[in-house]
């Protein structure tokens, strides 16, 4: 295939974007890649690379596929797939060329998988448009219109609120229906949650709950001060007395990079927690020393490795560890990876189809996997499609075995109104706990005219 070059509308506007962030990546670009054949790249369904500029042009998630295409009948096999995470839609360089990092994996992906197939014909169908995807200069124009539209709104924006302010929220499951929602994920995403006090310097997301031997509650949970844009784990624990949280959290873990996602398990007797540490490059798991408020390295799962929200199962003889993990520099929204073992503490063996889920709205973590009233075992998933923990998707596994893996969509969870994001979701006994994204005001106008006054 030959190489692609812009059309002089979208030249116009990368030429603008390359002076306006010269020192970002993505300035030197090209426009496309190929793969060799029989190898075919697919974009939202097109073998021509103009409908992956225009998905990213229309502010879209751009549907990437590999497949293998017969030189006699034309048949095309599906090898890999994506839907690609882009963090920054509204910057085109910077969204292709994540994209076509991605497009880059695939293509090793899917030839990996052809030399160890016994035949492409062991793959499914997969079927391209038949008409090539066209790009109008108008879309290119709006495109250019809405960037800096933004970028002029965003400089008074940033002087009012703190965007991506995350607080936790918790509800009551074991209370008279007349006094809360519904328990399961199918009820009412937007009543009767209560707001846990929060802080303007800092915030608090990823919440994971322990309910003790004795019946007392405790919370874990991301808490990333903006001054050093670092999280630690913090820790408050609920009042069976007052039936109420405690008000002021205390930091039970905290190390020199980030940490977030505290995911909680036991094992003979003993209470683990392995924070995602992917800023250190490593999975790692501590042990509670003196439970909740000491806690010691036990062991370092991996190293080498930026993987995400880390997540284990034990469904009775094997241990499941799920965790997304970013190749090539790519993002860790948009892929899920699953190993195995004999123990927690022993060797994990990668699933032969790592990455199990490739799909930004339905791969990355989002709290414990559990069994439902039916007895499914639910997988809470955040949905990264419009932008990082937007909504929760719930996934039923039906099948997980040490050589297959396949689930399906049971429900969406959106956030509650005047919320922008949800990206937590954790039970425990009688409570629910979530975290919820809003804007923090940092300074108004009203408020300010009547101290003046």
């Amino acid at each position: 295939m030959a190489q692609s070059t812009f059309p002089s509308v979208l030249q116009w506007w990368t030429n603008i974007e390359k002076r306006l962030y010269r020192d970002e990546p993505g300035h030197a670009l090209q426009p496309g890649v190929s793969a060799r054949a029989p190898l075919v790249v697919l974009y939202d369904g097109h073998e021509n690379i103009e409908a992956l500029w225009k998905a990213l042009l229309q502010c879209r998630t751009p549907h990437l596929q590999v497949a293998w295409k017969s030189p006699e009948s034309g048949e095309m096999r599906l090898l890999a797939e994506s839907y690609v995470a882009i963090p920054e839609k509204l910057f085109f360089l910077k969204s292709l060329q994540t994209s076509l990092q991605r497009v880059a994996v695939l293509v090793e992906r899917a030839q990996r998988r052809l030399d160890a197939a016994a035949s492409p014909r062991d793959f499914p169908l997969v079927r391209s448009e038949a008409r090539p995807a066209r790009l109008s200069p108008f879309t290119s124009a709006c495109f250019a219109l809405r960037h800096l539209g933004r970028k002029v709104l965003n400089q008074p924006l940033k002087l009012l609120v703190q965007r991506g302010h995350w607080v936790l929220a918790y509800r009551r499951t074991d209370a008279p229906p007349e006094l809360r929602g519904e328990s399961g994920i199918e009820g009412d995403a937007s009543r009767n949650w209560i707001t846990l006090p929060g802080m303007p310097t800092q915030f608090h997301a990823d919440p994971f709950l322990w309910r003790g031997k004795n019946g007392d509650y405790h919370l874990f949970f991301e808490s990333l001060p903006y001054d050093t844009n670092r999280g630690t784990i913090s820790h408050i624990a609920f009042d069976a007395a007052t039936q109420r949280w405690q008000e002021t959290p205390r930091v039970v873990l905290d190390c020199n990079y980030h940490l977030s996602y505290p995911f909680l398990f036991e094992h003979e007797g003993e209470i683990f927690m392995i924070p995602e540490t992917c800023g250190n490059r490593t999975i790692e798991m501590y042990r509670a020393a003196t439970f909740p408020t000491e806690w010691v390295l036990h062991k370092v799962i991996m190293r080498d490795v930026v993987a995400a929200d880390t997540t284990l199962h034990h469904d009775g003889k094997t241990w499941w560890m799920f965790t997304s993990i970013t190749e090539d520099g790519g993002s860790n929204w948009d892929e899920l990876s699953i190993f195995h073992s004999d123990s927690p503490f022993g060797e994990w063996t990668a699933h032969p189809m790592n990455p199990v889920v490739s799909d930004c709205r339905l791969a990355r973590m989002a709290g414990n996997l559990f069994k439902d009233a039916q007895n499914r075992l639910i997988r809470p998933a955040q949905n990264c499609e419009r932008e990082y923990g937007a909504a929760l998707t719930f996934r039923e596994i039906t099948e997980l075995t040490t050589t297959t893996y396949a689930e399906r969509t049971m429900s969406v969870r959106n956030p509650p109104r005047g919320h922008q994001g949800l990206h937590t979701w954790n039970a425990v006994g009688g409570i629910t706990v979530i975290d919820l994204k809003t804007q923090l005001r940092k300074w108004s106008p009203w408020r300010a005219a009547m101290r003046r006054a």
